[in-house]
This record gives structure tokens, C-alpha cells and sequence, in this order.
């Protein structure tokens, strides 16, 4: 393993243990610790990684290695760090669609060099507050992933018996943060004023929508930042805490800012309560969009459909259990991906088109078969592949027939054709 990388999570795991030993500990000297050289190699190798467009510098990747260099560039991140010239730049806006919806969310870009110092502050804060983290709380969490969310859920229904769900959605969650709320919060753990200063600045920096710079006035945080997620769960740990002192009986998972509530009997007053708890936040709960479900009826989180169904085995000890599939919503979307991916590339070889479809249709079903997949769905899927194929080859040769003569015998799976389920 990279020296570096050794030494970034040496770095790390002290850090977690002293945030363990005192929950209220302040810690202060911190800066000093982002703007190491392992520390901003470390970083820049996780931003290099999950790729992105460039801000609003227009400065890419690409440019940064063939033109700047690495080396320099890093060193010239360090150098503004240390002598305390860095000046966060504003973001830049984009738009894209709501997955499986007809509307947008705004999507903010930073530059490179913010990013890679975001993700370097990251680094740093992260085990701090880790350790003060509840286990009901299962977003963007090193060692933690949403399928034990989706497990947490599975469990409650089937084995708690807590069978009525308040399926929350926030209002434009992102947007409403109030910044002077979060810097509070983080206060609570750091005390070294140039770690705030930085915080603050990305949270100032204002965002640039088709030349136009517009501020944040005090409220939100932009959604695409790399230490958005750790701002959002520091944020959110609050209303974890109220709901933990608070006594309701009742099983709390949250993913970000999505989340459900599992209880026994009547809901009505419980949300009344979760809407006060956020009220103190600034936030609210979308009127339309939460809703009070029993488990026979069903609900989707996280792209999973989750209904409370009778067993008919014979000798099964449980009656009742939660059973999961995937959501029309996420259904919806791999076919429009898969569409998008066949297309009218009539040029492109049968074997390259499978070569592009593998890592997709891979990709979706690897998070939906990691709990007990349901195989009807899947199967369905497998159809629907093997009939946009079928069209593709019957256009792409002028085939008068139907062209089923060119998938017959399995061939899509022999030729290396990936499988759902």
C-alpha cells in the first residue's frame, strides 16, 4: 500500500480514537494537518478518481496533468494553504434530472483545486465527528453502505413488528441549511478558527449560473461539493439526537436527508413531533410527498419497494415477513438507461454493445441482488434486454422478419451478455 495512504489513515484513526475517548471534545491545531503533503496527495487522488467536469476556471483534469503538472499543482494548493492565501471561487450550476421524475435538481461544480481541499478538510474533520454519529444514520459513512439500511428496515418490519411507516421527504433540503445553525454544530468538535474560516468560505463562495453570480444569503450548502455529504450528516445528526431523546418508540433510518420512520400503531403524532424537530432546523416536510403507509400497502426508499406479505409455506415460523424488490421507479430507470445505451448506433458491432451494456447492467444489479432479489422482476428485465437487442440487430441488418433468429440460443449469453438476478 502507498505510503501516503498508510500515513493519511495513521492520521486518521488517532484522530477517530481521541474523538471516541471525550464526545464533547474540542479539537483545535487541525489545519495545519490539512495542507500535508500526504494528506493533499491522498485528496487529490480521490477527486482524480471520481472524475467531473470542470468549474467555473474551466480547468480539467486533464489540463491540470499534461499543462500544470501534478506535483506543481499540489504544491501550489500547499503553498496557499500555508501562507493562508486561498480564496475559495464560486461554484458552477448545472442542472440535471431527478432520477425516474420530469423535474431537476441544481447541481453545484467546484473547481478542482476547492475540491481537492475539501476533500483534504474532509480527511481531517471526518473521524472527529464520526464518532458522535448515531447508528441510525446510514448516508455517505465510511464502512457503512445503504444496503444495512435497507436491512435496518427489513428487520424492523419483519422481526420488531413495527408495521406502520412515515415515508418523510424534506424540502429542498440542500437550500434551506442555515449556515450559521451548521457553523455552530461545527464548533461543537473544532475549535481552530482557520478550519472554520475554510468551511465558511465554501459556504459563501456564491454560485455561478450562465454568468450570473448569485450569494447564498445565508442559507444552503451546494449540492456537488465533496464535503457537502459530511456538512449535510453533521447537520442532520441533530434531528437524530432530538428523535433519540425524544423516547418515541420507533426505528428511525436515515439515508442523507431521506428517511423513514417504523413504528407500532398511529402515526399522526409522531410525525407532528418530527416536523417540530425540524422546524428547529429551518427545515420542513414536503405536505405532498410524505405520507403515513402501512406495511401491507408498501413503500420505496433508496430505490427499493418494500411490502409486508403473508407466507404460504407450510411450518414457517413467521406468518408475516417484509419482503423487497426493486422499485418501478428504479425499473424505469435502467430501461431508460438501457435504451439510451442501445440507441441507433447501428455502426457499432454486437460485441462492442455488450462490452457497453455489462458495466450498467452490472452495476444496477450488484445493489439490488446484495439483499434477496426477487426473481420475477429480474427475469422481466432479462426480457427486456433481449427484445431492445433484438430490435437493434433487426434495424441495424434491414432484417424483414422479426429478427428473432438473431438472439435465438441464447447467444446475447454466450457472447458475454451480463445477467440481471
Amino acid at each position: 500500500m502507498n505510503m501516503r495512504i498508510v500515513k493519511v489513515q495513521a492520521l486518521q484513526s488517532k484522530l477517530s480514537h481521541a474523538a471516541k475517548q471525550s464526545l464533547d471534545r474540542k479539537f483545535g491545531a487541525l489545519y495545519d494537518k490539512i495542507y500535508r503533503e500526504d494528506v493533499l496527495w491522498v485528496a487529490w487522488k480521490k477527486v482524480r478518481a471520481n472524475k467531473g467536469a470542470p468549474g467555473v476556471d474551466q480547468q480539467s483534469f486533464e489540463y491540470i496533468e499534461q499543462v500544470l503538472g501534478v506535483e506543481a499543482f499540489v504544491r501550489e494548493i500547499r503553498e496557499e494553504l500555508h501562507s493562508q492565501k486561498y480564496r475559495p471561487q464560486a461554484v458552477r450550476r448545472c442542472w440535471i434530472d431527478k432520477p425516474g421524475k420530469s423535474e431537476k435538481r441544481p447541481l453545484g461544480i467546484p473547481v478542482i483545486k476547492d475540491r481537492v481541499i475539501q476533500a483534504a478538510t474532509k480527511l481531517v474533520i471526518e473521524p472527529i465527528f464520526e464518532a458522535n454519529f448515531l447508528p441510525c444514520s446510514y448516508g455517505f459513512r465510511p464502512g457503512i453502505s445503504a444496503h444495512m439500511a435497507l436491512k435496518a428496515i427489513k428487520t424492523a418490519i419483519t422481526f420488531k413488528r413495527q408495521r406502520t411507516v412515515i415515508d418523510a421527504d424534506i424540502v429542498g433540503f440542500f437550500d434551506n441549511i442555515q449556515q450559521d445553525t451548521l457553523l455552530k454544530l461545527l464548533r461543537r468538535r473544532i475549535s481552530d478558527p482557520r478550519v472554520l474560516k475554510l468551511i465558511k468560505g465554501w459556504l459563501e463562495a456564491g454560485v455561478m449560473e450562465e454568468g450570473e453570480y448569485m450569494e447564498p444569503k445565508g442559507l444552503g450548502t451546494p449540492q456537488g461539493g465533496v464535503i457537502s455529504p459530511l456538512l449535510s450528516n453533521i447537520y442532520l445528526h441533530s434531528f437524530d439526537k432530538m428523535f433519540q431523546q425524544s423516547g418515541i418508540p420507533a426505528t428511525l433510518v436515515r439515508y442523507a436527508d431521506d428517511f423513514v420512520i417504523l413504528l407500532w400503531g398511529e402515526g399522526k403524532g409522531v410525525l407532528n413531533k418530527v416536523q417540530r424537530m425540524l422546524g428547529r432546523l429551518g427545515l420542513q416536510l414536503h405536505k405532498d410527498k410524505t405520507r403515513i403507509v402501512h406495511a401491507r400497502k408498501g413503500f420505496d426508499f433508496l430505490g427499493v419497494h418494500f411490502r409486508l406479505c403473508h407466507t404460504n409455506r407450510k411450518g414457517a415460523k413467521l406468518r408475516w415477513y417484509c419482503s423487497l424488490w426493486p422499485s418501478e421507479r428504479s425499473m424505469q430507470r435502467i430501461k431508460q438507461r438501457i435504451r439510451e445505451l442501445i440507441g441507433r448506433r447501428y455502426g457499432m458491432s454486437l460485441e462492442k454493445m455488450i462490452e457497453d451494456l455489462n458495466p450498467v447492467i452490472r452495476g444496477w444489479n450488484n445493489y439490488h441482488t446484495a439483499v434477496p432479489p426477487n426473481a420475477k422482476r429480474f427475469r422481466k428485465l432479462n426480457g427486456f434486454v433481449r427484445e431492445r437487442m433484438r430490435i437493434f440487430l433487426r434495424r441495424k441488418y434491414s432484417d424483414q422478419s422479426r429478427g428473432c433468429r438473431r438472439v435465438h440460443n441464447n447467444l446475447l449469453v454466450r457472447l458475454g451478455l451480463y445477467q440481471f438476478g
